[in-house]
């Protein structure tokens, strides 16, 4: 996110506020009926059906051949897939239960991850890769609907802060579970990862509402789910401007290196990739405190920080073969910098279109996307023209650049009637 990616962090998750009823609180529940389901659900999606293609490239590039730029491509593919589900999802929702998105992304996942495993061409594994790539699009969103209906309120931050955690839970678990196999057992980790899929997707069909969330009172047909609202007027200010260029860079670069950061550093040792998913996947908690760390530094610091992170993580990975210690300092910075940035453009999204929240992290969740789709096949060809080292130069630079859409404290926006979005 975040993802996001990267806004992957739930904390940050804009769920939309509801007037419960008597009835509809006689059916809401603690954290942990929605809340591990949809950490489980996160971790399946993102660590293995989104960013299990980079952590097994360099096996993919022995089996199949075929250039880098080749290759990017195929990543690039399942991005863009799930930008084009982003789009029908935000139809969707308030409209059908979140039950049925939850659904339809555990089986593209499912059924992109055995196309992934069985496939013994390039054809077939970018048709996975894709399918599979659809995933995250299909269930992000739904959950923020999926606990504002069956959770109750208090525990509602719980629930989210518990699913927020199931990409770097993913992350952390790809990474050992790869050093298990060897050579060709890449496909029946992806197997075993598409029955873990089927399998959670029954107890999200058991456990999620069957009904659509209602929105907030007064939504209707000018709401925040509105079909006639031109997108376009929400990008008047100059803050949510920036905020969508800061959305598409930081997509872009975490993009790029879930991609290509396992063929900088298997060079030397085949266990090099899998290591450094599990040393993200660790650093990576540290984006469930983004709140924390935004109310006690303030955005404009904690973002700086983020991108200066990712940006160094990338600039040691252009040294060519690290030390293990320079390993080491990548693999954290990587995973603290990418899940802060992810969590914070949502929270910086939830002040910078307080008058429309949900189609306003509509555009950003779309603005992340759009990187993410882009970065790979771009960077692919950037690596079979130079090296990646090279590609991870110019990475580091784009990402240091990201600081001049920093945000501002102009950008925080307080709509003219507040009770009207209640």
């Amino acid at each position: 996110m975040a993802d996001r990616d990267c806004a992957r962090s739930s904390v940050a998750t804009p769920a939309r506020d509801s007037t419960t009823s008597d009835t509809e609180s006689a059916n809401q529940h603690g954290p942990f009926r929605i809340g591990i389901p949809g950490l489980l659900t996160l971790a399946i999606v993102y660590g293995y059906g989104r960013y299990g293609y980079g952590l097994f490239l360099p096996e993919l590039r022995r089996e199949f051949g075929g250039s880098t730029g080749v290759l990017g491509a195929v990543s690039s593919a399942g991005y863009l897939a799930e930008l084009l589900v982003l789009v029908v999802v935000a139809r969707l929702s308030g409209r059908r239960s979140p039950r049925v998105p939850v659904l339809i992304g555990g089986l593209c996942a499912a059924t992109g991850m055995v196309l992934m495993a069985t496939a013994h061409s390039t054809a077939v594994l970018a048709i996975g890769v894709a399918l599979a790539g659809t995933a995250p699009g299909w269930v992000w969103a739904p959950y923020s609907d999926a606990v504002a209906v069956a959770t109750r309120p208090a525990a509602r931050g719980h629930a989210l802060a518990m699913i927020s955690t199931g990409t770097t839970f993913g992350v952390m678990v790809a990474g050992p579970a790869v050093l298990w196999v060897a050579g060709s057992g890449w496909r029946s980790i992806w197997l075993a990862a598409a029955a873990c899929a089927i399998a959670v997707s029954a107890w999200n069909f058991r456990v999620l509402p069957a009904t659509a969330h209602p929105g907030p009172r007064g939504a209707g047909a000018r709401g925040d789910g509105a079909t006639g609202l031109r997108w376009s007027a929400l990008l008047r200010r100059p803050g949510q401007r920036r905020l969508l260029g800061a959305s598409f860079s930081v997509g872009l670069g975490g993009a790029v290196y879930w991609s290509y950061a396992g063929m900088a550093v298997s060079g030397a040792s085949t266990e090099g990739a899998p290591l450094l998913w599990t040393l993200i996947g660790v650093a990576g908690v540290i984006g469930v405190a983004t709140g924390a760390l935004v109310e006690r530094w303030g955005m404009a610091k904690t973002f700086v920080t983020a991108q200066l992170c990712t940006a160094l993580s990338c600039g040691i990975l252009a040294l060519g073969r690290p030390t293990f210690a320079m390993f080491v300092a990548a693999a954290a910075l990587f995973g603290a910098g990418f899940m802060v940035a992810g969590a914070l453009v949502a929270l910086w999204s939830a002040r910078a279109f307080a008058d429309r929240p949900t189609v306003g992290f509509s555009v950003v969740v779309l603005a992340l996307a759009a990187g993410s789709a882009t970065g790979p096949a771009v960077f692919g060809i950037l690596v079979d023209s130079f090296d990646i080292p090279i590609a991870f130069a110019v990475l580091s630079m784009v990402v240091a650049a990201t600081l001049w859409f920093c945000p501002r404290r102009s950008d925080a926006y307080t709509p003219p009637d507040p009770q009207a979005h209640r």
